[in-house]
């Protein structure tokens, strides 16, 4: 278990090596490790990363989906970055969204939209996704492109749609959209390239997935939250196995974390 101990500080981040205990400043907040755990300093380097623009490796858990997701902050995403998801990751490309902002903006979960269409569309009923194998819900809500897209498919295009929806996300998040509605629809159109994930109510409480995972570590690292994730496929049909996941994070310099990690820091930091 990581050992974490809080105290407001108000100067520069920066790092002092104690003899018993190593004190990280980040974000305005000191944290006091066990000098022999190894996770704390995980997660503050893959923080660290996910401010500067880099990817993090984020494994959910053995006995669920059993899945490692390439994840990007959103607001820094870039074309090279969606390349890289497409070449190295080869999963579905979706942009989460904390279930708060996506209350305000009006995003529904896709299940939802469903059941409202069944009386509609007889091909709906008993097609919902009530009986997933991994989980007791689906994340996924509406898919979008932006407005300047052409097709919505490049990697340009969709590094375009998930970076103004993580500035969409962000004006939102702080306050400073007056309709986020209206600016969700002046800037967007559905259906489109980029999925979206709208996170469980209580982040980490009653679901574990990447999607609640991501925004956590968006939320820990003081960004908006709003993650751009990727599933890691293998070459044998199936995923990527955890072993070869992590290699090939740690071999590209990238920091891989499994699920249970980001639980136990995200119970100390969201109190």
């Amino acid at each position: 278990m990581v050992e974490l101990a809080s105290t407001e500080v108000s100067s520069n981040p920066h790092i002092e090596d104690f003899s018993t205990n190593l004190f990280v400043y980040t974000n305005f907040l000191i944290f006091t490790l066990n000098p022999n755990t190894d996770t704390m300093g995980d997660i503050q380097a893959a923080l660290a990363d996910l401010k500067s623009g880099k990817p993090i490796f984020i494994y959910d858990a053995d006995g669920r989906e059993e899945e490692t997701d390439i994840v990007f902050a959103s607001g820094s995403v870039k074309h090279a970055d969606i390349r890289f998801m497409r070449q190295n990751g080869g999963g579905l490309i979706c942009t989460t969204v904390s279930d708060g902002v996506a209350e305000k903006i009006g995003l529904p979960f896709l299940v939802d939209v469903f059941k409202t269409a069944q009386a509609v569309h007889p091909v709906l009923r008993n097609s919902l996704p009530d009986t997933l194998p991994y989980d007791t819900k689906s994340a996924f809500s509406i898919t979008i492109n932006h407005r300047k897209c052409y097709t919505g498919i490049t990697d340009i295009d969709r590094a375009l749609t998930v970076a103004e929806f993580g500035n969409l996300v962000r004006d939102v998040d702080v306050g400073t959209c007056e309709y986020p509605l209206k600016s969700f629809t002046k800037a967007f159109r559905v259906p489109g390239h980029v999925f979206l994930l709208r996170t469980s109510k209580e982040l980490l409480k009653d679901r574990n997935g990447h999607t609640e995972l991501s925004t956590a570590m968006c939320l820990m690292a003081k960004l908006p939250p709003t993650a751009t994730i990727c599933e890691m496929m293998g070459n044998n049909g199936k995923a990527l196995s955890k072993t070869d996941a992590r290699k090939f994070a740690e071999s590209q310099g990238f920091i891989f974390l499994e699920g249970h990690e980001v639980q136990e820091v995200w119970k100390t930091w969201s109190g």
